[in-house]
């Protein structure tokens, strides 16, 4: 069986990696809608493209891993993917949210 940081990581993977990314590139390409961070759009010059965004995205989630790495104890360092986790799905949902309305 797999450990339960596996398992979080890979939902993390998931929800806030796939699902944000997916969503995000749909409705910024295909629904003309803007992006929403700032942040993102100050580091991608305005709406992010697919391949600006991907390096943000594997930047984040590489700070994010080295983060969960350094915490101790071992137990708070399962609030990184599981809040990563909680984010992507609140995100991704938005953004279906978003471009429903749109298209």
């Amino acid at each position: 069986m797999a450990s339960l940081d596996a398992i979080l990581w890979g939902a993390a993977a998931l929800a806030y990696g796939l699902g944000d990314y997916v969503t995000t590139i749909l409705g910024v390409r295909l629904a003309g809608i803007q992006e929403g961070n700032p942040i993102v759009r100050l580091l991608s010059g305005g709406d992010p493209g697919p391949g600006s965004f991907a390096v943000l995205k594997i930047v984040s989630v590489a700070l994010f891993f080295a983060t969960y790495w350094v915490l101790r104890p071992a137990s708070a360092r399962l609030a990184i993917p599981g809040a990563l986790t909680f984010l992507g799905v609140v995100v991704t949902a938005r953004n279906v949210q978003i471009i429903r309305r749109r298209v």
